[in-house]
């Protein structure tokens, strides 16, 4: 029988002792913190109930003005919970370890589904999703977690979503794949997210960057957002630890202004992740410090995931960064989407 796992995760979410809940981000994470986001928090007029507390949503909408506007919040409520990175060179939340009160784990709380716990609709849908998902892609279910409010007992029947996460590199590509072909196949329980009708003001600004090609790429590859049986639901690959290249304190990143430039994908095996990482070649500036040696692009924006395929020559506007390697003396330039620089103006366009 495998031991629990004491790594924190992406999409992993921690309960903090005086009772805010945390989503974790990435699977790298500084020593003796955990970088995450604050999703819920207690307030008396919240949406959210869990036995006789009430919570409200910190975040919104999942772009950079309302991830900004959370950490405006934990600013002024729960400042402890901020901390500035030297090495990534960010101010940003970051739970302390001795701050976790419960660590959810996604693939514990599908197991316990598995395992008989009584589930009410919403529970059962999720359940049911992560079967079809598993049986279609000939991946077994333990690879599968349920996260979001499901994952922590504070979902709603009236209007929370279902998020399934899915564990490891190979895994994750695979169930894309599994996912494109039911969308194709006209499935009619599991479908594709229509265009959204009212995007965020933000969102909306960026949509209106794109032509009507692009725009037509962009949703035709939302392979993980959709409709399971009238509920919208999204899937989230999460690597494991032995897919994590990086460890921290391996680099550090330093800001080096916002750039326009475009390029060519070489290697998007790591584009559905958190971070989406894209290795580019034969990059051209076009606004910004010019600079030689832009290997990657990366997005912590997810709606910049898996947007770019390996061959495609993409534009992009983002935070240059340059990459020093703490055990060694080479470096090299990265860009980074979704950055609090940017302020949500950054972006991710085929070019066609």
């Amino acid at each position: 029988m495998n031991s629990p796992r004491s790594d924190f995760r992406d999409r992993d979410f921690i309960e903090t002792l005086d009772g805010y809940f945390f989503t974790v981000v990435g699977n790298t994470h500084p020593a003796g913190r955990v970088l995450s986001y604050l999703k819920y928090y207690p307030e008396a007029k919240g949406k959210w109930r869990r036995l006789s507390q009430t919570y409200d949503r910190a975040i919104k909408y999942y772009d950079i003005p309302h991830l900004k506007d959370a950490v405006r919040l934990v600013s002024e409520r729960c400042s402890r919970y901020l901390y500035r990175d030297d090495l990534l060179n960010i101010t940003f939340t970051a739970v302390p370890l001795e701050a976790v009160g419960v660590h959810y784990k996604p693939e514990e709380k599908l197991k316990s589904f598995i395992d008989g716990e009584k589930l009410d609709p919403l529970q059962k849908k999720a359940l049911d999703l992560a079967l079809k998902l598993s049986r279609n892609s000939d991946i077994q279910l333990s690879k599968f977690g349920v996260t979001g409010s499901i994952l922590i007992g504070l979902h709603q029947q009236e209007f929370s979503d279902v998020d399934l996460t899915i564990y490891g590199k190979q895994s994750g590509l695979r169930v894309r794949e599994c996912m494109i072909d039911i969308f194709n196949s006209g499935d009619q329980e599991l479908v594709r997210s229509p265009p959204e009708l009212n995007p965020t003001p933000a969102r909306e600004s960026r949509l209106r960057l794109m032509n009507r090609e692009q725009l037509k790429i962009f949703y035709e590859r939302k392979w993980n957002r959709g409709l399971f049986r009238g509920t919208p639901f999204s899937i989230n690959p999460v690597l494991e630890p032995s897919d994590v290249k990086e460890r921290y304190g391996d680099y550090k990143y330093v800001p080096q202004g916002i750039v326009e430039a475009e390029g060519t994908v070489t290697d998007a095996s790591e584009s559905i992740f958190v971070p989406a990482r894209y290795v580019v070649s034969d990059v051209k500036v076009k606004s910004g410090l010019e600079v030689k040696e832009i290997l990657e692009v990366v997005s912590f924006d997810r709606d910049y995931g898996d947007v770019a395929l390996e061959g495609e020559r993409i534009s992009v506007r983002g935070k240059l960064e340059r990459v020093e390697r703490l055990r060694g003396r080479d470096s090299y330039f990265r860009i980074v989407v979704g950055s609090i620089e940017c302020g949500g103006a950054d972006y991710i366009k085929i070019d066609v």
